[in-house]
């Protein structure tokens, strides 16, 4: 506001217009810059009533309801302050300085705008009410941590249930144990993650998406940070210190419910509500962090996987003059709502006001002249009313692009450039496996090969044996380094066979029985792919038989690799092995199925086998 709007808009409250009775009242706002220094959540230029228009000559004066009151001696005024600049400085600014100095005053031109400041002798009156979230420090427990990894890692973390990797994000439903609210929030807290939330549908959405493709039989109900524990009906992500906003929250019908005070998230047959219960049931929960990165650039890669977008957009965001004119998606304005929101620029409806105010004084500070376009730019963009909270942010954003390109891009530095680091407390959420060869490749037979495989069926990739009365084809060693996985598995569909699926330790030492009676000595040999369901068993995808935990070796490779892998017998055992890429490690699922994007052959398999359906 300019000086006077300031000044009439106290009055209006019921206020004086901020003033300084003397230096002691100075020191006192002084020492406010000392004490919340490290967590300063406040502006820091404001308006007072002072001013020289009116006062004795040469002295400056207190506009105060009951007159005009001349300034107490040695109040601190910033150095050369007050100057008259162009003999148009006639009204008094106040600033925070968050170092040695603490705070100054300053004369400006009236018609500057600032943020108002009121003050009013202290009153009793009642306070709205707070939820009452656990002060408690968020902590790691280093006792759960593997000392040989400096405590950077949980020891048997995958103990504490099942892991996702998603949107940005590492989640945890954790079924070690079952809690009420406050103990699910603390075992989170324990193990280094968080007690989950649901703020928004994206989040919401991405969740979903995760229990579709991993889980699509998860079934059960999770603790969430949501609480209106002290405050009724104003529920609170407490690891957020965010209220719940309703258009984002979806309810289950009748709650939240009276008295019950904890939201859960209840997940029933691929769908996701929230819902209320007392707080000291017991309930698995879920936990969560972002991955590992400085923390804007992580917020940054969990918005942009929520809703999917890529790096060129992203970078189009911040080239002004592509931005203004290109056709920009629902998905890219969703993007920018969510990392607004993250940042804490953005409340969900509208700009938080005071916040990105903050961050134009933060811009400008030695620049009145900057700071005063920066406000006049606030003062247009700020007021963007649609329907879609999306095209809120896109359409505020756009504004501030158009008005103050340059003050724009240094506020986005200012909040990417954070040095902060997440440390998931794993070194990976292990990837499953997933049925990705039958789902993408189709399986055709060729009539004329169907029709000459027999006992003495030979080609250039392999030859059929027949053992134990059954007719087996087993390709030579080293033939996959020719005849990736996806070739094997079309090979076999070709025969009218399909890759084998072994499910006891007899079943491999007959395989390999078969493939000594062709010659062929089994190395590392593909098996049919595998689909791991809920992260307690893995069955074939064709057939549906379950692969005993008992026949896979972990001692030597873990059974999920931190990239994608596939199912193969060991070469040394009569067990079975997940088998990734040795050379470069890379997804093998990825190099299968876009061997065009790899230059070098693909090492980790030997051979293979087919056998009748």
């Amino acid at each position: 506001m300019t000086w006077l709007d300031g000044y009439l808009h106290c009055c209006a409250l019921g206020m004086e217009a901020l003033n300084l009775d003397n230096l002691a009242e100075q020191k006192g706002l002084t020492n406010m810059t000392v004490v919340f220094k490290g967590k300063w959540r406040i502006n820091y230029n404001y308006w007072t009533s002072g001013t020289w228009k009116g006062a004795p000559v040469g002295q400056w004066a207190w506009c105060e309801p009951t007159g005009p009151t001349v300034f107490a001696p040695n109040l601190k005024w910033e150095a050369n302050q007050p100057d008259n600049f162009n003999r148009s400085e006639s009204c008094v600014h106040f600033r925070f300085v968050l170092n040695s100095t603490g705070t100054i005053m300053t004369d400006r031109t009236c018609e500057s705008r600032y943020i108002f400041a009121c003050k009013t002798p202290l009153r009793t009156t009642p306070k709205p009410c707070v939820v009452s979230c656990p002060t408690e420090l968020c902590e790691r427990n280093t006792s759960y941590f593997d000392s040989s990894t400096s405590y950077q890692y949980l020891s048997n973390y995958f103990s504490y249930g099942d892991w996702y990797d998603a949107c940005g994000r590492n989640f945890l439903i954790y079924k070690a144990r079952l809690s009420n609210w406050k103990t699910a929030r603390q075992q989170c807290c324990d193990i280094g993650l968080t007690l989950g939330s649901m703020e928004s549908t994206g989040k919401s959405e991405c969740f979903s998406k995760i229990a579709t493709k991993y889980a699509p039989n998860l079934f059960g109900d999770f603790w969430l940070s949501g609480t209106d524990l002290g405050c009724p009906s104003n529920f609170r992500w407490c690891h957020l210190n965010r209220d719940f906003v309703e258009p984002e929250i979806k309810w289950k019908d009748g709650h939240p419910k009276p008295d019950l005070d904890c939201v859960y998230l209840e997940v029933r047959n691929g769908s996701q509500l929230l819902v209320t219960a007392d707080c000291g049931e017991k309930k698995n929960f879920l936990c969560e962090i972002r991955k590992k990165a400085t923390s804007q650039r992580a917020m940054q890669t969990e918005c942009a996987e929520t809703w999917d977008i890529s790096i060129a957009q992203i970078d189009l965001l911040l080239n002004t003059a592509k931005f203004l004119t290109a056709n920009v998606s629902l998905n890219l304005k969703c993007f920018l709502k969510c990392v607004g929101v993250e940042v804490g620029l953005f409340d969900l409806g509208a700009l938080r006001n005071i916040e990105m105010l903050r961050q134009i004084e933060l811009v400008t500070m030695e620049d009145p002249v900057k700071m005063q376009q920066g406000f006049v730019a606030f003062d247009e963009c700020s007021g963007k009313d649609y329907d879609d909270e999306c095209v809120n942010a896109y359409e505020t954003y756009k504004c501030g692009q158009q008005k103050e390109p340059a003050l724009v891009s240094k506020i986005v530095k200012l909040n990417f450039d954070n040095g902060t680091m997440y440390s998931p407390p794993a070194p990976c959420v292990f990837k499953r496996r997933t049925c990705w060869m039958s789902e993408n490749i189709p399986c055709q037979i060729n009539q004329t090969l169907y029709g000459w495989f027999n006992s003495s069926y030979k080609d250039d990739y392999g030859k059929a044996t027949l053992h134990n009365g059954k007719l087996y084809y087993v390709s030579f060693e080293n033939t996959v380094s020719l005849l990736n996985a996806a070739d094997a598995y079309r090979h076999c569909c070709e025969l009218g066979l399909v890759l084998f699926e072994p499910t006891t330790v007899a079943e491999i030492q007959n395989l390999k029985s078969a493939a000594l009676k062709a010659s062929v000595q089994l190395g590392s040999t593909l098996v049919g792919d595998t689909e791991s369901i809920n992260q307690t068993h893995e069955v074939y995808c064709r057939s549906r038989k379950v692969i005993p935990n008992s026949l896979f070796i972990t001692t030597t490779w873990p059974r999920y690799p931190c990239i994608g892998s596939v199912i193969a017998i060991s070469g040394y055992d009569e067990r079975v092995v997940a088998i990734t890429d040795t050379k470069q490690n890379n997804d093998m699922r990825d190099m299968y199925l876009n061997p065009g994007k790899y230059t070098y052959t693909i090492d980790g398999l030997q051979t293979y086998i087919c056998a009748r359906p």
